[in-house]
């Protein structure tokens, strides 16, 4: 199952059955060269055109293209064709087009002139070609510096002074120059230009500084001739320009109370997928029972992000916020008003590995006026929620991310949210304590359930209480989430550039760069939701049938188990809070058999009794000294063996061994200077062996045989040693066995989970050989745990060595595996790459996902039995209790798959109720414009609100209508996987579908639309 990356080959299938999904895709190019490659043959011709247009071109001895007058010596760069004009036409032509810039012919070359250097002034407030008898006379209209896409420009234009003339600033917007100032405006900006620096801060995160600096280039590249700076100005106009976008989106100038009467979060881009009571849910959404009202939970997330420092620079007083908790921001005033009552509060104290983190957000806080911002979005689509951003001071408090999580929930009428937070574990301690301490706008409802949970990537660090009771991936109702750092990865490009602003200016910028996120999430959510039902589809039959699969497995003999465990799973998940003291069905728990620590502390304390009674005679004898010392002279033996089995040997590899084996001898020549007092009749049982046994070979010491009690047949053994010594060593092999039993599974286990990062997240040679050293480390350990102790327990076979997930590969993964090495730089004949690092045949591993056909494997017997504490018995047949811990994680996935499904299907239906509801809402503005009308409006303006209304209500019907068609192939199929419980759908034959995904590396429309001029 996964997406084929071959743009050539055909069009490829996910899963197969009912969950197929053929992908459409285009081709990347239409022949197999890359552009590049072609056009290097073809450069020498591309820059001999680029030359020619440095002269006059093919035709300019015909004459002016205008007059036909000999000899023209001017063009326009910004007209079309560059083609040369006379003097007088070239006047004529520019008399209404004064951003242009000009050449002149002159000396041999072209030489950059303005409309200015002909004379041409330019007239506001009439129609081109009308001129004005009552020019308004201003000190500004003289050296008027306009900012345009092509650079920075300095003009003469006369503003119109008619008795009924607009104001200045009127005339400069009606035209599309938006003015620095309200009060005889000297400077003005391109709206053309406003809106293209404004999609590149969004989109490519280009500063303001380094876009102004850009625009003096344009305008004189060789630095002789510097044009006026207007950057303090431009930066006015931008921040302007924004706020009154954000106005405009959120339909502030159709309503009565204009600007002024904008509502707390307002402004704010809400997120159409998320439940909307009124607005995308159904009737008696909050009367369904139990098992369904899940679908209706809100999931939110809250973190913290201290790269969004701000400095302490200017003051609220000079610097104010243009919408103060109008749109993400919190109002700054209430929300200082409530932390001054915490200001001696600590950080909020955490159970995990955090301290490097906690030092981080607190260093460097000197001179700073935020050191981050704290931040509430939704879970599973990663968009702000309004009024759920504001600054930290210092680090991390309950003060300030308990405000914002309340304010970002002001209004709410849903019955539970489920709220996700890095410390969620000691978040919700005292939560509802604290929670009396809010603002009365704030309180909750009394009906309101919180579930705390914390974030898959913040959980590992967690201590192990925390784990089962805080995962989602034991949650009910809550499918696959996304996490809220994604969000952090989008504002980070900005924060630098906020990081250096005011504070009204940071406030106004972290609202835009919110909206602008939002935005673009909202245009691709008919991708972004498709995609998750592709994904969605196969997996959830793919982990139903897997959780069938192993259940079957498991039930024959072992039905007592499969019910308890259910019981056992059940009785969690209804108890949400957990608060009761139940046993969590997701932790692994030590079981394992008598180690040889606990038998070593028993034969210590035997010792001491037998001094006790015996006085000092009893030190005489201390078998189990010499009995371990034997044991870890073996188990030496065998790591030496190991390691000269490996292929090749660097130098320092040679070095270690030879130290190994110098140390090695040491050890058993000490061992039989004393073995003679523990295993007196030896010798003689050595002397009459036939044929002799081998001479000692004191260059391979691992070859020496050291001969413990289990190495002389059973009938000689009381005749060889001192009584007791048989006795002591079958314990202490008994406690081996069971130690290496124990770190055989800890290694599989770790190679499972090495095998699967490799494979998601590893690629390249560099990374795959790093990878190899790893794994090669890990399989090592496992072959030292699967020594030689078989006899002890059960035979122990190389099939048998294979992790919970694990199988091996079939002869067609075998050969995929094959092509991977040969794109990773390894070998190309395969030959060396079946034997591992020690020379054997290596069989290759897959992650075990229970495929078709695969549903009957049965788990290795290391598995499955469990030996007893304190007996000789090698387990009573029951199931490994890790074991348990896989069903119960197997039924996880399978329910977290199901309800991924379930809410997938139910998202895009409140996206498209969404869309309805908004162009309604869009035609009631329209509505509503007849009381404007009565209050004086200006038909100009009142065509220009209702063509912009009528522009959202086309794109949001747009989209109902395409993302419908979009989604109905995928949800027409959900219905029927969802019909026949995601078990027995391999019956229904259906033919695979086909859907539709742009191609787009983000998944994000490039041409989004942000902009709703364009």
């Amino acid at each position: 199952m996964g997406f084929d990356t071959d743009w050539d080959a055909p069009t490829p299938v996910i899963a197969e059955g009912p969950a197929a999904i053929k992908i459409k895709k285009a081709k990347r190019y239409e022949n197999s060269d890359h552009p590049v490659k072609a056009w290097i043959p073809h450069r020498d011709d591309r820059l001999a055109a680029l030359m020619r247009l440095e002269g006059r071109g093919t035709w300019w001895n015909r004459g002016c293209t205008q007059c036909h007058e000999a000899n023209p010596t001017w063009r326009c760069e910004d007209c079309f064709g560059g083609r040369l004009l006379c003097a007088s036409c070239v006047i004529e032509k520019h008399r209404d087009e004064p951003l242009h810039l000009l050449q002149e012919w002159e000396d041999g070359f072209f030489h950059l002139r303005t409309v200015r250097d002909l004379g041409l002034v330019y007239q506001l407030g009439h129609p081109p070609g009308e001129p004005c008898e009552w020019v308004r006379l201003t000190r500004a209209g003289k050296d008027f510096v306009v900012l345009h896409n092509n650079g920075i420009h300095v003009i003469d234009i006369e503003f119109c002074g008619c008795a009924d003339a607009p104001s200045e600033v009127d005339q400069l917007l009606n035209i599309g120059w938006y003015p620095a100032t309200s009060k005889e405006p000297g400077t003005a900006a391109s709206l053309s230009l406003l809106r293209r620096f404004h999609k590149l801060n969004l989109q490519a995160r280009v500063p303001v500084y380094d876009f102004y600096n850009a625009l003096e280039l344009l305008t004189n590249g060789t630095g002789l001739k510097k044009p006026p700076n207007r950057l303090p100005q431009f930066m006015t106009m931008m921040r302007e320009y924004r706020h009154l976008q954000m106005c405009k989106r959120a339909g502030r100038a159709h309503h009565p109370t204009g600007i002024t009467g904008t509502s707390p979060g307002e402004l704010a881009i809400p997120c159409r997928a998320c439940p909307h009571p009124t607005i995308n849910l159904p009737e008696g959404w909050e009367n369904t029972p139990p098992e369904v009202a899940w679908i209706y939970r809100l999931l939110v997330s809250e973190d913290a992000n201290f790269k969004m420092k701000g400095r302490d620079r200017s003051s609220r007083e000079k610097d104010p916020t243009l919408g103060p908790g109008w749109a993400y921001m919190v109002a700054n005033d209430d929300y200082l008003k409530h932390l001054v009552k915490y200001v001696h509060e600590d950080e909020i104290s955490h159970c995990v590995s955090f301290a490097a983190l906690w030092s981080a957000n607190n260093k460097r806080a000197k001179g700073l006026r935020a050191s981050g911002i704290g931040s509430v979005s939704c879970s599973r689509h990663e968009i702000f929620r309004p009024l759920g951003t504001g600054d930290l001071q210092q680090g991390e408090k309950y003060s300030n991310m308990d405000y914002l999580f309340f304010s970002s929930l002001i209004g709410i009428i849903l019955l539970t949210v489920v709220a996700s937070y890095d410390i969620a574990c000691q978040w919700c301690r005292n939560f509802w304590t604290r929670a009396q301490g809010m603002p009365s706008i704030m309180q909750l409802p009394e009906h309101l359930k919180i579930i705390f949970k914390v974030p898959k990537f913040h959980l590992p660090p967690h201590v192990k209480k925390c784990h089962g009771p805080f995962s989602f991936n034991y949650t009910k109702g809550v499918g696959r989430c996304a996490r809220v750092e994604r969000n952090w990865s989008w504002l980070n490009g900005a924060a630098k550039s906020i990081s250096v602003m005011g504070p009204g200016a940071r406030e106004d910028t972290i609202d835009d760069v919110c909206g602008f996120s939002n935005w673009k999430k909202t245009v691709d959510l008919g991708n972004s939701l498709l995609r998750k039902m592709v994904l969605a589809m196969p997996q959830a039959v793919i982990h139903s049938r897997a959780f069938h699969a192993f259940t079957e497995g498991l039930r024959e003999g072992h039905e007592e188990e499969l019910v308890k465990w259910e019981r056992m799973v059940r009785a969690w998940e209804a108890d949400d809070e957990h608060e009761k003291d139940l046993e969590n069905p997701y932790e692994y728990v030590d079981v394992e058999a008598e180690t040889m620590a606990d038998v070593m502390k028993r034969i210590s304390e035997e010792d001491h009794e037998r001094v006790v009674n015996n006085g000092a005679a009893g030190l005489q004898v201390n078998p189990a000294a010499f009995l371990l010392a034997g044991i870890e002279i073996e188990e030496s033996q065998e790591a030496v063996i190991l390691e000269t089995k490996r292929r090749t040997l660097t130098t320092i590899q040679a070095t270690a061994l030879q130290r190994q084996r110098t140390l090695l001898l040491g050890k058993i020549c000490k061992f039989h200077d004393i073995q003679g007092q523990y295993m007196p009749g030896l010798p003689q049982w050595v002397a009459r062996q036939h044929p002799p046994l081998p001479a000692r070979n004191t260059a391979k010491p691992e070859t020496i045989k050291i001969f413990l009690p289990s190495s002389v047949p059973a009938a000689d053994r009381e005749a060889v040693c001192a009584p007791g010594l048989v006795a002591q060593e079958d314990r202490l092999r008994k406690a081996q066995a069971e130690d290496a039993l124990r770190d055989l599974r800890r290694g599989l286990r770790t190679r499972t989970f090495a095998h699967k990062f490799k494979r998601q997240h590893l690629s390249g040679q560099g990374m795959y050989t790093k990878s190899r050293s790893l794994l090669d480390g890990i399989e090592a350990g496992i072959r030292v745990a699967a020594g030689d102790w078989e006899r002890v327990l059960q035979v122990l076979r190389k099939e048998d060595v294979m992790g919970m997930n694990e199988r091996l590969m079939n002869e067609e993964e075998k050969e995929d595996n094959k092509k991977a090495r040969v794109l990773a730089g390894l070998s190309a004949d395969g030959k060396d790459d079946e034997l591992d690092i020690f020379g054997e045949l290596e069989e290759p591993t897959v992650l075990f996902n229970l495929e078709m056909g695969e549903g009957t494997r049965m788990l290795s017997w290391i598995w499955y039995t469990t030996p007893q504490r304190g007996t000789d018995e090698t387990g009573d047949g029951s199931l490994h209790p890790d074991i348990r811990v896989e069903w119960m994680k197997a039924r996880a996935r399978a329910d977290r798959w199901r309800e991924e499904l379930i809410l997938v299907e139910e998202e895009m239906r409140r996206v498209l109720e969404f869309c309805a509801w908004k162009a309604r809402w869009w035609r009631e503005r329209i509505e509503a414009r007849g009381d404007l009308d009565s209050a004086g409006m200006s038909p100009v303006l009142a065509e220009g609100l209702s063509a912009y209304a009528r522009e959202q209500i086309t794109r949001e019907e747009a989209w109902l209508a395409a993302w419908g068609a979009k989604w109905e192939k995928v949800r027409a199929r959900t219905q029927v996987i969802l019909r026949d419980h995601l078990a027995d759908v391999t019956e229904e034959v259906l033919v695979p579908i086909e859907v539709e995904l742009d191609d787009d590396e983000e998944g994000l429309s490039e041409d989004n639309g942000f902009e709703d001029d364009d």
